[in-house]
């Protein structure tokens, strides 16, 4: 897996390929007859061998631009003294995390059915997880000076926490399945969620709250995200989007409407953290997750559609993910990026800059190669020999 998301869908079939030819509306491709005839009408010629599918370069491009504004937003965090930074960051932080979880969700619809996907888990999230949490703890105690505690080692930290959630949310996949209304139940968990005592811990904050947007992924119909490509959608999703950076920027300046806790936006805290109550929290968090939908449906609009030269840089999402917070945090850690000169106009210009073209590198294919051992351990070895394979 080169990827921290499955392999898209076909580009010509509409819906995400599964195990055994389902289809994700659960079909499946039309068996080929045990009586299989030449065009002579003589029987016993083998059939001719299936074309091999072809990635949805759409979905590969929405990944890799993606990955592009993680790096952006965890970078822009450390800006946040400009107005016009802090009104883009909070854009950004509404849809773009919910946009990650959605399209993680669209892709996991083969855990509904199957459980050997379940097999795909402990190598390609378990695993890594364990060696980067590692490499996220060592830069702790050498770089930042913390104290060694082991109680803490396998803690998530930083971004770690999007591995872990993903763990939970892929295991819930086939409950979804069986609800008429998996959507609306889920939204309901989040909203109530956001009340416990385990919101104390902000990975589970998060794989709660944003619960509702993983589900709505794995359970929407593929031709409601096929509407995304028309060509009105586009025009109207920029539009959206363009939009939203002075409402965000007068927002931020709290002189019209008061400034709420932007915890809401990073999903990591309970609402008596925030200082609300229950009803008032979950009135926010509604909000919240109504605005990442709005946002996150004008981003996907405006995704290019045809292949271009980052669409094979959409495919290793993983490696930009996992690999920019070690760098990102090595220069927090070192106070890089604390400098005067970097939080000027030109200044965020050319961090901005500089981060996009982080991002590109790690998601080439050298940094691949170099790094696989890491982002993709060869852990097949752990699991047992598959049903009926020996």
């Amino acid at each position: 897996m080169t990827d921290i998301l499955p392999t898209p869908q076909p580009a010509t079939g509409g819906a995400p390929s599964a195990p055994g030819g389902a289809t994700a509306q659960g079909g499946t491709y039309p068996a080929i007859p045990t009586d299989v005839r030449t065009p002579a009408g003589k029987p016993g010629a083998a059939p001719p061998a299936p074309a091999p599918k072809q990635r949805d370069a759409y979905f590969d491009n929405a990944k890799f631009f993606t990955a592009i504004l993680v790096v952006l937003g965890h970078v822009w965090a450390q800006l946040g003294d400009s107005n016009a930074v802090d009104a883009a960051y909070v854009v950004l932080y509404t849809f773009h995390m919910p946009v990650f979880v959605f399209i993680s969700g669209y892709f996991s619809r083969g855990f509904m059915r199957s459980t050997d996907k379940f097999r795909s888990i402990f190598p390609t999230l378990v695993v890594p997880y364990v060696i980067f949490i590692l490499l996220y703890r060592a830069q702790l105690i050498l770089i930042n000076g913390v104290d060694f505690r082991l109680s803490e080692i396998f803690r998530p930290h930083f971004l770690m926490w999007f591995l872990v959630a993903l763990v939970l949310w892929r295991l819930s996949a086939p409950l979804w399945a069986h609800l008429r209304h998996p959507v609306a139940i889920s939204v309901a968990l989040s909203l109530v969620a956001g009340s416990w005592a385990f919101t104390a811990d902000s990975t589970l904050s998060r794989a709660a709250g944003l619960l509702p947007l993983f589900v709505l992924g794995l359970t929407i119909k593929p031709e409601h995200v096929r509407r995304l490509r028309a060509g009105w959608a586009r025009w109207a999703g920029l539009a959206v989007l363009a939009a939203a950076l002075p409402v965000a920027y007068v927002w931020r300046l709290g002189d019209v409407v008061p400034r709420i806790d932007t915890g809401f936006l990073y999903w990591n805290k309970g609402y008596a953290d925030m200082g609300f109550g229950a009803a008032e929290g979950m009135s926010w968090r509604l909000v919240t997750l109504a605005f990442a939908v709005l946002l996150g449906a004008a981003f996907l609009a405006c995704i290019p559609r045809g292949r271009a030269w980052y669409t094979e840089m959409g495919t290793r999402t993983m490696y930009v993910y996992l690999l920019h917070g070690l760098i990102v945090k090595t220069f927090d850690y070192t106070g890089m990026l604390d400098r005067p000169v970097l939080h000027g106009p030109l200044g965020i210009v050319a961090v901005t800059l500089a981060c996009t073209a982080l991002g590109v590198v790690l998601a080439t294919a050298p940094v691949q190669r170099f790094t696989r051992w890491a982002v993709e351990p060869d852990a097949r070895w752990l699991l047992k020999p598959a049903h009926g394979r020996t």
